[in-house]
């Protein structure tokens, strides 16, 4: 994937010790080892190219600069970072990928990142996506999105060949849940036992919990990452959560899941489906982005239906919460007023927004220009459904940014929601409401304590942070609501 998930930006700070502790080391920011180059490090593997063609053209602009770019894998772009800053040597623009689950207030702080010095133009183009305690602090900008809101990651892909040659119309996926089981067992006995109904990611817990998320909301669940929005009260053991877990494992009950998925990560999983395993897999709208680079030929077979939900007649609504900001400028950049025109000129653009779409990861912030592009069509169609039923979500940190103070006090609460589904599928978690019960629970002390901590050390906060009590269904949560609450 291209960015950091919504639930790992937003998590406590598991390692903000390891950050704070490399933070003493230095100030950082030497400009890496680029000598007169500005140095870029980033995680985002699909975007490798578009960022190429950029920084050529940077490279040969009036008071540009050549461009180091490295690109790290996620799992090891975080002690890359972290020796880097030890040694004074970050490069002049980085992402945050490997850092672990800490707000961005905390990396500032501990000297990860200094205020960017945009153009007019470039604020402006960003400026209804910017939030105080996301991407702005003290008034100042630091960072700024690249990917809409509008976006979930539990969409139905499908093998259009597997589908047709059952006798089903792929020009009419499943939508519901016993659509989606007909449509899957019919598929797996027409193969001739070649091929299953459907194949998941079970091995990632972390990417399962994002698709329950999103899952539950689909059925109605009126919140987020277990919160109801309107009372900000923990109900991971709410009906729609129960439901949609209950579903996913009767799939694997009725023999509907490839064998062996219990412990595949969605590489693995997603090149299984290509290879023509299984006819259905979840995933987000990078599936064809990521599938077809290794598997080009599959495009013919590409085919995606929208969540499920349990009902006909049910009408899709999500809510996604802010993007977080993607590129930081390091505090002792060599580089700065370059690095400043290089993220301003070209990263703020209609044109960088198209590029994004075309690698077919994310959609991109002005995500109106995914249908200008040479996008696969089911990955355009999936952007449409986006913009119909996504709307955006209520965020305590951008109601009130000392909830941030929280974040940093806050601890990781186990077994997760991914966790939970996990051990439905394996067997080891025999009563699911049980443990979603005692998820709530454990969640709501963590954060109690958390509160506390942060009050004792100054923070102005209290559990009304995290109650939108003026939030409605199917609306957009804006700026001005927080003040309204």
């Amino acid at each position: 994937m291209t960015a950091m998930t919504r639930r790992g930006f937003l998590g406590a700070a598991g390692t903000l010790a390891a950050v704070a502790a490399t933070g003493a080391c230095g100030g950082g920011g030497g400009g890496g080892a680029g000598g007169g180059s500005l140095t870029w490090w980033d995680h985002q593997n699909q975007l490798q190219k578009a960022k190429a063609d950029i920084f050529a053209t940077f490279a040969k602009s009036p008071g540009g600069a050549p461009v180091q770019y490295t690109y790290y894998n996620p799992a090891k772009m975080g002690q890359a970072l972290q020796l880097a800053k030890q040694s004074n040597q970050l490069p002049d623009v980085h992402s945050n990928a490997g850092l672990g689950k800490i707000p961005p207030a905390a990396l500032i702080a501990a000297g990860w990142a200094q205020p960017l010095n945009l153009g007019e133009e470039a604020k402006a183009r960003v400026q209804d996506t910017l939030i105080e305690g996301i991407h702005v602090f003290d008034g100042k900008i630091y960072a700024f999105p690249i990917f809409s809101h509008q976006v979930y990651v539990a969409a139905s892909w499908f093998n259009t060949e597997l589908v047709t040659r059952a006798g089903l119309d792929p020009q009419a996926p499943p939508k519901t849940y016993d659509e989606f089981r007909a449509a899957a067992r019919t598929v797996q006995s027409k193969s001739g036992g070649q091929s299953y109904g459907w194949v998941w990611n079970i091995g990632l817990p972390e990417r399962l919990g994002d698709q329950v998320h999103d899952l539950a909301q689909a059925a109605g669940f009126e919140g987020g990452l277990g919160l109801r929005y309107a009372t900000g009260e923990y109900a991971f053991h709410a009906d729609e959560y129960v439901d949609v877990i209950e579903f996913l494992v009767s799939l694997s009950r009725d023999k509907l899941l490839v064998p062996g998925a219990n412990s595949w990560t969605d590489d693995v999983a997603r090149a299984r489906w290509t290879a023509g395993v299984a006819a259905y897999y979840f995933d987000g709208p990078w599936c064809p982005g990521v599938a077809l680079q290794s598997t080009p030929d599959f495009a013919d077979k590409l085919g995606v239906g929208p969540i499920l939900v349990p009902n006909a007649g049910d009408t899709v609504a999500t809510y996604h919460e802010p993007q977080p900001g993607e590129y930081w400028l390091s505090p002792g950049s060599k580089h700065a007023a370059a690095a400043n025109k290089l993220l301003g000129e070209h990263f703020t653009t209609e044109d960088y927004s198209r590029r994004v779409a075309e690698t077919m990861s994310q959609p991109p912030r002005d995500i109106a220009v995914v249908e200008q592009t040479q996008a696969h069509p089911a990955y355009k169609k999936l952007i449409s459904w986006f913009q119909e039923s996504v709307y955006l979500a209520p965020m305590p940190v951008a109601g009130n940014k000392d909830v941030q103070r929280v974040q940093v006090e806050s601890k990781p609460v186990t077994p997760t929601l991914g966790d939970i589904v996990q051990g439905a599928f394996s067997g080891d978690v025999t009563d699911v409401r049980a443990a979603l019960t005692k998820l709530s629970s454990d969640s709501a002390k963590q954060r109690d304590a958390a509160i506390a901590a942060a009050k004792s050390k100054g923070a102005q906060v209290s559990l009304d942070d995290y109650a939108f009590p003026n939030w409605k269904p199917r609306t957009d949560y804006s700026t001005s609501m927080y003040k309204e609450r």
